[in-house]
């Protein structure tokens, strides 16, 4: 398992299209943060008082929730890596089913080169907090609940993006995992009498557990978001690991 996420890893890491990508991410991260600073500093002179950090922090953890839907792309990537879809190493998917790997090593290996990949892109934005020393920002507490909520939302658009690229080709895999992690980010945002009359619900959307976290609502739809993805997660894994092959 460990050579499996060393090779994505690796492939991640010299990859000049992966690079620019998270070069692209962090730059729109960083203008993001600044504009915003200067933005909501400007409003507070003509409005009054306004919370300059959290306001502009808010938007930033919503940034960074918005660049996890590159996740169910590098998720179909990887799978199809080992069958010379990207060019990277040849076909290597015969290689692997020769190797003594069980499908649960390589699936999980897989998982977690994603995973941690995307997580570096996102700890690579921590020197843009040290901005929050000058105009304040969100409490450490509410840090730690958006940066597991973040993760598990990684983890379950992952499985999302392997699941679909199982039975579909990868151009038909992206598309149809980014319509279903556009539905449950989006669904509980629209008007309907389903969501209102049950909020938790809106749980399937980690856009909506953030800003629970965010604003301190009390429903507590991080944990529900949280435990729901869990469980998704725990349900979903087996079932990938009858039906993968190479």
């Amino acid at each position: 398992m460990l050579a499996v996420i060393l090779k994505d890893l690796r492939y991640y890491a010299n990859s000049r299209r992966y690079r620019r990508i998270q070069f692209i991410v962090l730059c729109t991260l960083a203008f993001i943060l600044f504009v915003a600073t200067f933005e909501f500093y400007a409003h507070r002179r003509t409005v009054g008082t306004i919370d300059v950090g959290k306001q502009t922090y808010i938007l930033f953890v919503i940034a960074l929730f918005v660049f996890q839907f590159l996740v169910p792309r590098y998720a179909v990537e990887a799978l199809y890596m080992e069958r010379g879809y990207l060019k990277a190493d040849g076909q290597n998917g015969a290689i692997l089913a020769l190797a003594p790997l069980a499908n649960w090593e390589i699936l999980m290996g897989k998982l977690i080169a994603v995973v941690f990949w995307t997580t570096w892109g996102i700890l690579l934005t921590a020197p843009l907090l040290t901005l929050s020393s000058y105009i304040g920002g969100l409490a450490l507490s509410q840090w730690a609940r958006c940066g597991v909520v973040l993760l598990m939302s990684c983890i379950f658009f992952a499985l999302v993006g392997i699941a679909v690229a199982l039975w579909t080709s990868p151009t038909r895999a992206k598309g149809i995992s980014y319509g279903i992690v556009l539905l449950m980010t989006f669904s509980p945002l629209i008007p309907s009498s389903l969501f209102e009359g049950i909020p938790v619900l809106a749980a399937v959307s980690p856009l909506c557990a953030l800003w629970s976290i965010l604003e301190a609502d009390p429903t507590n739809l991080w944990v529900w978001n949280i435990g729901l993805f869990c469980g998704l997660s725990v349900l979903i894994f087996p079932v990938l690991v009858k039906w993968l092959h190479f």
